[in-house]
């Protein structure tokens, strides 16, 4: 007997989670997969757009011998031959046909051609499809197709990632590094928000809902850009960059200067031997608080330690001054935090509460 496969969406926002993890997980064992998770911070814009799809007008059944079909509501076979279909955002149905890749929607149409070896899309988003074509001497073509079947970016020897969905505008963002190995941000409609100009790209606030910031490279120099290629932080060498708070508005940034030639990269907790000092700046280029040191976050509370004329300080992640710098040093033992004062180790909570 046939099985049929159903994926239901309920309203309730654990089950939206649920079924995204279930998603990504799916997607990190098959070569069609997400570039980007956002299955760390959702914002309500993703519950938004689930909640407000229409049921998805079609079956997926599992046939004795392993392959799939698509059935409409009334039972027909639209789509058959199908294998690791699954059905996403309630709006297309990804899968293979005779080995290659490809997406029909619910009526059958043939959104992007069952020819490709790969498909990367965001299984939260679906608004468009990496496609993938490797040859013979085992080179990759990438290129980019829209939920409408047409092209963003035809095949090319480019790397491509799904890097940003803006859902103000409903829209997403790829970085595309073309054939000089340059990097630039591309907007589904197929114009550059950014060129490609840069060595790498790095977004610093994906799956936010928010207007998109990114760290870029060029010539062992990093800068701070928004999606629109407006400079926050100039190009410098010898510098990290990397978001402190994406939920304050605006924004806060943490800028860190590294020592002469480094070349660490990674989070600034992974690289504090490489830090001289630090700061925290805003989406608007202000500067809100410098450190002579690394500014390093307590490993059980919200709070973080800076460096002010020789004497530790505390501030919260908004980047205000809970502790004004009084400390000679300090001690971070995870639920008991030490600070000394003249000579003398007090706990954090006899200056603060602290839960």
């Amino acid at each position: 007997m046939p099985i049929m496969i159903q994926l239901t969406h309920m309203n309730a926002r654990p089950m939206m989670v649920f079924i995204f993890i279930i998603i990504t997980f799916i997607l990190s064992f098959t070569p069609a997969y997400a570039t980007i998770s956002c299955a760390g911070y959702l914002p309500s814009s993703y519950f938004e757009r689930i909640e407000n799809n229409k049921p998805f007008a079609g079956k997926l059944i599992e046939l004795t011998d392993g392959t799939q079909q698509l059935h409409d509501l009334n039972g027909n076979i639209i789509t058959d031959n199908l294998s690791d279909a699954y059905i996403v955002m309630d709006k297309y149905v990804l899968a293979q046909q005779h080995g290659k890749y490809g997406v029909v929607n619910a009526a059958g149409k043939i959104i992007v051609p069952f020819t490709y070896d790969e498909i990367q899309t965001e299984p939260d988003i679906a608004t468009s499809f990496i496609v993938s074509v490797k040859s013979s001497d085992g080179k990759t073509k990438q290129g980019i197709i829209n939920r409408h079947g047409g092209w963003v970016y035809p095949l090319d020897n480019a790397h491509i990632e799904h890097a940003h969905y803006d859902s103000d505008y409903d829209q997403d963002y790829f970085i595309v590094t073309n054939n000089n190995e340059l990097t630039g941000l591309l907007d589904d409609r197929g114009y550059w928000a950014v060129m490609p100009q840069y060595d790498a790209i790095h977004p610093l606030n994906a799956c936010t809902g928010e207007s998109l910031y990114l760290q870029v490279s060029f010539k062992n120099k990093t800068a701070l850009i928004d999606q629109n290629n407006d400079v926050i932080i100039p190009l410098a060498a010898d510098q990290h960059i990397e978001s402190f708070n994406n939920s304050a508005k605006p924004l806060l940034f943490l800028r860190s200067t590294l020592v002469t030639g480094s070349t660490a990269t990674g989070m600034s907790e992974d690289i504090q031997d490489d830090i001289v000092s630090a700061q925290i700046i805003d989406a608007n280029g202000k500067l809100i608080l410098a450190s002579e040191a690394p500014i390093r976050k307590l490993l059980y509370h919200q709070l973080y330690t800076y460096k002010q004329a020789g004497k530790f300080g505390i501030i919260n992640d908004k980047g205000e001054v809970i502790l004004k710098p009084q400390f000679d040093s300090y001690r971070d033992d995870a639920d008991k935090v030490w600070l000394e004062k003249n000579g003398k180790m007090q706990r954090l909570n006899t200056f603060v509460k602290v839960d």
